[in-house]
């Protein structure tokens, strides 16, 4: 008898089976697919078939050959390098010269966005001037510069107002330039700045803003738009990037739009903040005692905390801001980026909090993020700012604050963060509100039902579990490596490199993820047949996931409706691809190799973007997270997120070469993880000049007890301990180590940031005595406290005691000639104080009050009313006061009568180079009052 043929037999079931019942019954009706499972399993196995469909055989082969995999993994390597030059693409700079271009059809200058003007001030900030610190004479200075230019201007725009009307083209009417306004605001207040889980009081003196207002007059002065940035620096940086580039990007706008015809509907207000660094002062005095702060209905916060690549939309909170935000030429953000920022896991914060919390303010936050590893050190000067990033956020910033003076209604807005919204490549962007989001993802889920109920999807509990423990493995997978191996391996060793991660721990999560599929793999059914279930169960995740994320109204459940949708498109693609191969009512019973390509293209393309930001992002933020930090950990489960998330069809793919295949792809992957471990570990160093490690130095007086010490601190668990061995031979003192529950109060100057550090403290008494010039100073016994001539001090006044109340009252007076940034801290049960904010605690309470002031500010008053059990129970407060000097400019204060000695210049002199030292000097003093 001849043999019967795979179409014989098909005919025969389709005889005595209703036409479509294989196709939607596959669960029903076992016997016709388990007869196709035998075929499949014969064929894998090498047996011969004479089925009669030579071409699908032929196919079959092709398909499965050793060029298969490369092809497709080829795919996926091309979309990463395709996403690398999308996600990092930068504008060509503009020149001087092509930012007064005169347009041919008018001959008026028709002024563009020039990166070089940005650079000339961010040059002359950070270089020329440098540590712009609030209350130093640099400070001062930069006030002195920006008033200079901003009056410059203004009289440039006078001049061109008297020249007459614009126009904007033959026969079209006159266009009036904008009106140019300057205030320059001083003032004093105070706020409660509750950051990293502590409550920090603010009081701030002579607090300085710049403020410039364009617009078409008083119509338009009704309702503005305020563009911040702010010009102060922090203690270890001459802050290019954070933020003179900012203070660039506003002063070069303000130069084109005072020349261009004036705004249409709303007034640009734009506040040259003086004080963000000492904890958003400034920002609160403007918002809550400037004269125009009734007329601003948004704002636009410009900040950086990278020196490259784009900006970044990262913090909004109103549908109108958002949507406003599609007029920029390049647009960078997600929705995703607003709801991790809202977490506070990134431990950061910005003006935009005080607008948001005093003003009532809606508007966006936009920032500077990649190479975040020169943030806040001595290295964010301007020579190391990408070319092109500047004339990027300033097209973006021009084109928003145009398009929002001229189009937009400001009044009536809301705010909310149930918007969702991102970006295409950099070349579109897309916002719509959490209500069109659910209704989409509703259509989205019923297209994955409707997958499953003709047949193109075929989950089983097995796939969707699997699938499940595959994420699961993924993350956990390095993460066990990591602690298995870690005694021998350096922490950190990946720091130096962005990408790093991903080669060392990317093998491990892919591992992981295979081994669950390897457990899985039904080795009853064909290899399609795996295929094509864990493909669904890809599917029914991501569906499932999308449903829950919705219903919790996240805005990032866009990004898995993205994986969602692409799956089911893939699956109803290869069930139309086995309809027309089969021209029959089976349904699907396999993967075409074409599908997996379909399954990748859009949505690998844009996750490999996102998982760009995402390490960007984070691994340079490991570098000043804490010593007590998991960072090895943290990286390693960031990595494999985003491998899971880089092509979840790998998942079914791993099915298609067979279960002994995929154990060996598994045992390389392994192995290959273990090498590039180790190599890592034994070859790179965690750090170098341009990937520093953060080290905190302060060279502190104690007035009470008489020493003087050096305390050095760091702010990640990398290695440290050969630097201390450096500096303890520098000055020929061994260094005594203090844990973080010492280095708390020790650190009392840089609160609430202390709670991050532990010390190596270094006694400098004995290295002073013996390099003094002074012989009686070398040889005396007197404590060098005594040298300090003008530290700062607390006196009490006005003092008095009820009794029946038990409630004692008194003025502090603090007096802190050329020291800045006092910190005052005290356990009482406060009743009543002339700070004008809520007392936080009714009980008692441990207090910390920071002060700024501005240049030459030389002292605050406080008036405080606190539960006390007679008039003799005194206030116990401790006082810390910074130095003015050597903040970057190899100053030093010596003591009265003791030579040159510079303990900090020495220290800074012999620094290594992959050391950034945030270094200054301060005294310490205990009061009774």
């Amino acid at each position: 008898m001849a043999s019967l043929g795979r179409p014989a037999l098909i005919q025969r079931h389709l005889h005595t089976v209703k036409d479509g019942s294989l196709e939607t019954g596959y669960l029903h009706n076992p016997d016709p697919l388990a007869t196709l499972t035998r075929l499949d399993d014969a064929k894998a196995r090498g047996h011969h078939m004479s089925d009669g469909d030579s071409t699908s055989q032929v196919r079959s082969r092709s398909t499965r050959s050793t060029h298969a995999p490369l092809l497709y993994l080829g795919f996926l390597v091309s979309l990463l390098l395709l996403a690398h030059r999308i996600h990092y693409a930068l504008p060509t700079p503009v020149s001087s010269e092509e930012g007064l271009m005169l347009d041919p059809a008018t001959g008026h200058q028709q002024l563009r966005f020039s990166e070089e003007n940005v650079r000339k001030i961010v040059r002359h900030l950070s270089d020329d001037i440098g540590y712009r610190i609030v209350g130093t004479a640099q400070d001062q200075e930069t006030q002195d510069y920006l008033i200079h230019e901003i009056t410059a201007m203004k009289e440039h725009a006078q001049r061109q107002r008297l020249r007459g009307p614009l126009t904007t083209g033959v026969g079209e009417s006159a266009l009036s330039l904008p009106q140019f306004e300057t205030w320059i605001q001083v003032a004093d207040g105070s706020h409660q700045f509750d950051f990293m889980s502590k409550v920090v009081m603010k009081m701030y003196t002579n607090m300085t803003n710049i403020i410039v207002r364009l617009s078409c007059g008083p119509e338009c002065d009704k309702s503005a738009i305020l563009l911040n940035a702010h010009y102060d620096t922090t203690l270890g940086s001459p802050g290019a990037a954070d933020d003179a580039l900012p203070i660039g990007v506003m002063l070069e706008l303000i130069r084109i739009l005072s020349q261009r015809p004036a705004l249409k509907q709303n007034s640009l207000v734009f506040l040259f903040n003086g004080g963000e660094e000492s904890l958003q002062d400034a920002s609160h005095s403007f918002i809550t005692n400037h004269e125009l702060r009734y007329s601003i209905k948004a704002v636009i916060n410009l900040e950086a905390c990278g020196t490259s690549g784009p900006e970044v939309l990262f913090q909004a909170n109103s549908r109108r801001m958002i949507d406003a935000y599609r007029n920029v030429p390049y647009p960078h953000g997600t929705a995703m980026g607003n709801d991790i920022f809202a977490t506070g896991i990134i431990l950061s914060d910005t003006d935009f909090r005080q607008f948001v919390e005093y003003g009532n303010l809606t508007g966006l936050d936009m920032a500077v993020y990649k190479n975040s590893y020169l943030y806040h050190t001595h290295l964010d000067v301007e020579r190391n700012l990408e070319r092109g990033l500047p004339q990027h956020l300033g097209e973006n910033t021009l084109a928003l604050a145009t398009y929002l003076a001229d189009e937009v209604e400001l009044n009536g807005m809301e705010r909310t963060s149930a918007v969702v919204y991102f970006d295409i490549f950099g070349k579109a962007f897309v916002s719509y509100s959490m209500e069109t989001a659910i209704r989409s993802h509703w259509i989205i889920g019923m297209l994955a039902m409707v997958t499953i109920a003709v047949g193109a999807s075929r989950p089983t509990l097995g796939s969707v579990l699997s699938v499940m423990l595959s994420f699961a493995a993924a993350l956990s997978a390095p993460i066990l490596s990591v602690y298995g191996f870690r005694h021998v391996i350096t922490p950190m060793s990946w720091f130096s490199c962005e990408w790093l991660p991903l080669a060392i721990y990317g093998p491990m999560s892919f591992a992981g993820m295979f081994a669950v599929q390897w457990l899985f793999h039904d080795r009853k059914a064909t290899r399609g047949a795996n295929e094509l279930r864990a493909l669904s169960g890809i599917q029914v995740v991501f569906t499932i996931t999308m449903a829950l994320a919705s219903i919790a109204r996240v805005a990032s459940s866009y990004f898995l409706a993205m994986y969602s949708l692409f799956t089911s498109l893939a699956l109803l693609y290869n069930y139309s691809r086995a309809r027309l191969r089969h021209r029959t009512a089976i349904g699907v019973r396999d993967v075409n190799y074409s599908v997996y390509f379909v399954a990748s293209s859009l949505q690998t393309l844009y996750t490999s973007c996102q998982v760009f930001s995402l390490v960007d992002m984070i691994v340079p933020l490991t570098g000043r997270i804490g010593i007590t930090a998991p960072v090895d950990f943290i990286v390693a489960g960031v990595t494999g997120f985003g491998m899971f998330m880089f092509a979840p069809p790998l998942l079914a793919y791993s099915h298609r070469f067979g279960r002994a295949l995929l154990k060996r792809v598994i045992i390389g992957l392994v192995a290959m993880h273990l090498v590039l471990l180790l190599i890592s570990s034994w070859v790179f160093y965690p750090y170098d000049d341009l990937h520093p490690k953060r080290v905190f130095v302060q060279h502190q007086r104690n007035m009470t007890s008489g020493e003087s010490l050096l305390f050095l601190a760091h702010c990640d668990p990398g290695p440290f301990r050969d630097y201390i061995v450096e500096v303890e031979e520098l000055f020929g003192t061994q260094a005594d180590f203090r844990d973080i529950s010492h280095s708390a109060s020790d650190w009392k100057s840089v609160y609430p940031f202390s709670q991050f550090l532990e010390s190596y403290v270094i006694d400098t008494t004995p290295y002073i005595r013996k390099h003094t010039t002074n012989r009686t100073l070398s040889e005396s016994d007197m404590p060098l406290t005594k040298l300090i001539d003008d530290a700062p001090r607390l006196v009490a006044e006005n003092v008095s005691y009820d009794p029946v109340q038990q409630i004692r009252r008194l003025t502090i007076l603090c007096t802190h000639p050329n020291y800045i940034w006092t910190v005052t801290s005290f356990d009482a049960e406060v009743l009543e104080w002339s700070m004008k904010l809520d007392i936080p605690s009714r009980e008692r309470f441990h207090y910390v009050i920071r002060h700024a002031g501005g240049f030459r500010t030389d002292g605050w008053k406080l008036e405080l009313a606190y539960r006390a059990s007679g008039p003799e129970d005194r206030l116990r407060i401790e006082l810390t006061a910074m130095e003015t000097e050597g903040f970057g400019r190899d100053v030093e204060r010596e003591l009265r009568g003791s030579g040159e000695i510079g303990v900090m210049r020495r220290l800074v002199k012999a620094k290594p180079d992959y050391i950034a030292l945030t270094y200054f000097s301060s005294v310490l003093t205990s009061f009774e009052l």
